[in-house]
């Protein structure tokens, strides 16, 4: 696109004998012309920083330049550097300005047949705008298409979107690469609606467009987003610990992104690199997992990675799939039903369990005297008919008291062991 705007602004500022430029909406400069007439200061400072000062941009505003149909004039302003005059055209595509046409001149007045060059080149800069519009849309369904297959359960999808990827260029598939998954949580528990999926979207390309191209592809689902980050093993710093890092950065954009459209809370997983591309189904599993156990859980890190969901990892592959199937054991059930109206009974063997039977640091974690402890564990072992001191018992115990965290059937007040609190977020499963 830059090449072929560089040939308009060449064969404009030849036949007008003028120095030409074309900026973004922003100002922001694409290309210009040499001219041996040389430049106002406002143009030096353009062409040297590739943008217009804040006082341009204002300059532009105040005369309406957004609005203006065909060639106009903008006056010289000394008092910031504009000491020339520009006659400038806007190129529109679908009737929104994308970019302007800017000619230095010497005299206001433009004679009519400059004035109609001026307006064609402003054509033919649309013209460029909507051919690469349609690329990048196509582009990006191409991206879309072959990321869904990338993720699905048919392998010989994955194989063939792998070869379209490799094809079409469109990322670095020789690259490990991982998958960051991003949950947004409503304050009102309302899902995802057309314009928060466009804002998700929006956050991620956002994100893209800061990193080198074709290291990354995104993706919005139902009701989470995606990133595929691809980079080489360097060795310097742990892989888990950069893609984290990526990760929370996205992750604050989007959830910056949605507070326009409502109070939204993101949690974010990360899945481990994986060395083929057609074998990424298994990060994004562990991403979404991960998004998932931090947004039951309330955890204080709103970015985990897969790598540090401990026992909850593989906790989480029990009950992601159908959760409404779980079953608790019934005395750990009536623990937890006596919880919710103040029982401690629930989160003393938790405690007790986390500390791995340390009768003298679970007392302390819970500010108890150790005769109180022992009372409440005869107590715990009299209610569930398990007995604490059989291995068995113990992991049964246990792994109920997670399981019960995870689909939010435990409303506690403070933090458990692994540093969870008490939130609004969808239990594991929910999509």
């Amino acid at each position: 696109m830059i090449a072929e705007l560089q040939r308009i602004a060449d064969r404009l500022g030849a036949a007008l004998d003028r120095p030409v430029a074309i900026d973004d909406t922003q100002l922001r400069q694409y290309v210009y012309t040499y001219h041996p007439s040389g430049n106002d200061p406002a143009r030096e400072q353009a062409i040297l920083r590739r943008h217009a000062g804040p006082d341009i941009l204002r300059w532009i505003t105040v005369h309406r330049a957004p609005e203006r149909k065909g060639a106009f004039l903008l006056p010289a302003n000394p008092t910031i550097g504009m000491t020339c005059p520009r006659w400038a055209a806007v190129a529109r595509v679908g009737g929104k300005a994308v970019a302007y046409i800017w000619v230095q001149v010497d005299d206001p007045e433009l004679a009519e047949s400059r004035r109609r060059r001026i307006e064609a080149a402003a054509a033919s800069v649309a013209e460029v705008f909507q051919r690469q519009r349609h690329i990048d849309e196509l582009r990006s369904l191409s991206e879309r298409e072959s990321l869904i297959r990338l993720l699905s359960d048919d392998t010989e999808a994955r194989v063939r979107a792998v070869e379209r990827i490799a094809d079409a260029d469109l990322f670095r598939h020789e690259w490990p690469a991982a998958v960051a998954v991003f949950l947004p949580v409503s304050g009102t528990g309302a899902g995802l609606g057309e314009a928060e999926r466009a804002s998700l979207s929006a956050a991620l390309e956002s994100v893209r467009m800061t990193l080198p191209a074709r290291q990354t592809l995104s993706l919005v689902r139902q009701n989470h987003g995606l990133l595929v980050m691809a980079r080489p093993d360097d060795g310097a710093t742990p892989r888990h610990t950069l893609d984290q890092r990526l990760a929370e950065t996205a992750r604050e954009k989007i959830e910056l992104a949605l507070s326009a459209t409502g109070p939204f809370t993101v949690w974010a997983g990360v899945g481990n690199a994986c060395p083929r591309l057609t074998e990424l189904v298994a990060s994004y599993r562990e991403a979404l997992r991960g998004a998932q156990v931090a947004a039951s859980l309330g955890s204080m890190a709103r970015t985990v990675h897969h790598t540090g969901l401990g026992v909850y990892s593989r906790i989480a592959q029990l009950v992601n799939d159908q959760p409404e199937e779980v079953v608790l054991h019934p005395g750990i059930r009536l623990l937890i039903d006596r919880e919710s109206v103040g029982a401690p009974l629930a989160e003393t063997l938790e405690i007790f369990l986390d500390n791995a039977g340390d009768v003298a640091r679970s007392a302390q974690r819970l500010h108890l005297h150790r005769a109180s402890l022992y009372g409440r564990l005869r107590r715990i072992e009299e209610l569930t008919g398990l007995d604490l001191g059989n291995g068995h018992d113990r992991l049964v115990a246990h792994l109920e008291l997670k399981l019960a965290r995870l689909l939010r059937l435990r409303q506690p007040s403070g933090m458990d062991a692994t540093g969870a609190a008490s939130t609004g977020a969808p239990t594991l499963g929910d999509s």
